[in-house]
């Protein structure tokens, strides 16, 4: 055994450092290429999604600013995001503090309940949103989709939150009470700042995903709700041109600007150590 491990073990310390990098390197290139892939394909000069394209051009960006069906489910899109952003928080958030903060019997069965959607397949969550809006009478549209994306949000905004009140020092909450505070003020002038950062974690995420949610929407959008992913799927099965790939690269900047937000206004390494 010790003939065999001491050449791995000099193989390893000689080029070690070297296969890391080549291995990261090889990661980035998986990761980013396929995305450098699209954001060339959508300044193909062609009608189809052929590749390499004949030349390239700026006009399907301009077919797109002047495509108002294009426009109108970006504008959807980016509504439906904004309102279930700040509800998901706000229901995180309770449910957040009420877990780091009181014992109840079933508190557990509650965390559970909240994770399920998480590792319960997309598509049978779908179905059952259906079913569900369609027995209340509901039916599907716009309020369908907000119920939806809040569904879909939750767990994940709920991953990041909850850590962050676990992590607090509740010293902070008991000084401010004994110096007669009551648990509401305590909750909004010392709780809700200091873990401000995981809230703004949780939201950008919350919103990075209802606004590239697909699954849920199809099922519950109907046909008077079209969001960004819907009119990217339709374009896709009629009409696969490189507009398409400029609604692909759309999606991009908009997780970019995501993450930049979260670096300018939030604190990071703050965000990674209580979470």
């Amino acid at each position: 055994m010790n003939r065999i491990s001491a050449p791995i073990e000099r193989f390893i310390h000689s080029y070690g450092s070297i296969l890391g990098r080549v291995t990261m390197v090889l990661v980035l290139i998986g990761l980013w290429a396929p995305i450098a892939l699209v954001a060339f394909m959508s300044f193909a000069e062609g009608g189809v999604l052929t590749f390499p394209p004949d030349g390239l051009t700026t006009h399907w960006y301009r077919d797109f600013l002047g495509n108002g069906s294009a426009i109108q489910s970006i504008i959807t899109t980016l509504q439906v995001s904004l309102i279930v952003t700040p509800i998901t928080v706000s229901l995180a958030t309770v449910f957040s503090y009420g877990i780091s903060r009181y014992e109840f019997r079933g508190k557990g069965l509650t965390q559970i309940a909240i994770s399920l959607p998480l590792i319960v397949p997309l598509v049978v969550t779908g179905i059952a949103l259906t079913l569900f809006f369609g027995f209340l009478n509901l039916g599907s549209g716009y309020f369908a989709v907000v119920v939806s994306h809040v569904v879909r949000t939750l767990p994940f905004a709920a991953l990041i939150i909850l850590p962050t009140f676990l992590t607090f020092d509740t010293r902070l909450e008991e000084a401010s009470q004994d110096l007669g505070a009551t648990e509401i003020e305590t909750f909004f002038k010392v709780t809700l700042p200091n873990t401000f950062p995981g809230l703004v974690a949780g939201g950008l995420l919350a919103f990075t995903i209802s606004f590239n949610e697909f699954v849920y929407t199809y099922f519950v959008a109907g046909t008077g709700t079209e969001t960004m992913p819907l009119y990217l799927w339709n374009q896709i099965q009629f009409s696969a041109t490189p507009e398409v790939n400029v609604l692909s690269v759309i999606f991009l900047l908009v997780a970019i600007a995501t993450v930049l937000i979260a670096v300018l206004f939030t604190n990071v390494e703050r965000i990674t150590t209580q979470t």
